[in-house]
């Protein structure tokens, strides 16, 4: 017969396991709390966008690094050659001023615009003949950047700014509205209409220092002559490239060059005899060499190729006379040599 001790004794025994199962049971239960938490974490860090970094490759393909090139004085920005442009608005002022403006560590290229990136922005400067009517933004908002009539338009990707920089009518050839975007690169964007609006007043600011006004252009381009230091065509204004080639047309025909026609588009005509500076231009098909460069001559006159891009800046003649002669004069001069 069981004694109150042998109860107590059966008693001990199973107990002992049921505290053992609760203990095992609570453990689960922690654990699977903490993963739910973990798991819950992750899915939400999932669904935000990364924080941007800087490209690794740069320059990009499609464009070029910083190259030295002369800065322009008064309005003359509004008549630079894309890649010219593009250079200059790219260095006008200095790198420390664009990572101060755009808040952070920024690489520059240039293309047919000056583009620049950080870590969290894309952002492009470049000259436009006009300013847009609308934009992929939509219909911009009229405003004033530097005492300067601009339009500006913002979603939430980022900003488009459009500056007159000089009042000339488009179809002239000139480029004189300043166009800066800007586009996030991150989920969380910076401030860009500011960034925008402050880039813009720096760019203006030093790329239009005291100086020269663009010449009066006329219905066919035309400009009025004006003498310069003679010199090469590399990185001038387009007005300037034009003074550039009456002058020696002058002297390789033995001509007044005050005689010559020069147009805004880097050409100039004397005496029957045109010379005209192409920054794009079809492709040169070399039949013999002038002042060492391929050159293509045939009836419709004689055509250089100034740049190892057989598509790329030329400088063609036309017109009456010895034309292979009279450019064996003129582009070593216009070349630099």
């Amino acid at each position: 017969m069981a004694t109150p001790n042998d109860y107590r004794a059966i008693a001990r025994k199973t107990d002992r396991p049921m505290w053992i199962w609760a203990g095992c049971a609570l453990t689960s239960v922690l654990l699977l709390f903490g993963v739910g938490i973990f798991v819950a974490i992750t899915l939400l860090n999932g669904n935000e966008e990364p924080e941007g970094k800087l490209p690794d490759v740069w320059p990009t393909k499609a464009a070029n690094a910083l190259r030295p090139v002369p800065m322009p004085t008064g309005e003359m920005v509004a008549a630079l050659t894309d890649e010219t442009g593009a250079q200059v608005l790219c260095q006008v002022i200095p790198e420390r001023r664009w990572e101060e403006i755009l808040g952070g560590r920024t690489l520059r290229e240039a293309g047919r615009a000056c583009h620049a990136v950080t870590a969290q922005l894309d952002v492009s400067a470049q000259m436009i003949p006009a300013l847009p009517e609308d934009t992929s933004r939509g219909v911009p908002v009229r405003t004033t950047i530097a005492g300067k009539l601009a339009l500006i338009a913002t979603d939430k990707d980022g900003t488009s700014l459009s500056v007159e920089l000089v009042e000339v009518a488009p179809h002239n050839g000139a480029s004189p509205v300043l166009l800066v975007s800007f586009r996030s690169r991150t989920s969380k964007a910076p401030d860009a209409e500011g960034k925008a609006k402050a880039l813009a007043e720096a760019l203006i600011a030093s790329a239009m220092p005291p100086g020269p006004k663009l010449p009066k252009i006329g219905e066919d381009g035309e400009i009025a002559p004006q003498q310069v230091e003679a010199g090469p065509l590399k990185d001038k204004p387009l007005p300037v490239m034009s003074w550039l080639l009456c002058g020696e047309l002058g002297r390789a025909l033995g001509a007044p060059a005050d005689k010559a026609k020069p147009t805004f588009f880097a050409s100039c005509e004397l005496n029957g005899v045109t010379a005209d500076y192409s920054e794009h231009s079809a492709v040169v098909v070399p039949t013999t060499t002038i002042a060492g460069r391929p050159a293509q001559v045939d009836g419709r006159g004689v055509v250089v190729q100034l740049t190892d891009d057989p598509d790329g800046k030329t400088l063609k003649f036309t017109g009456t006379g010895d034309l292979q002669g009279l450019a064996e004069k003129m582009v070593p001069p216009l070349f630099g040599r």
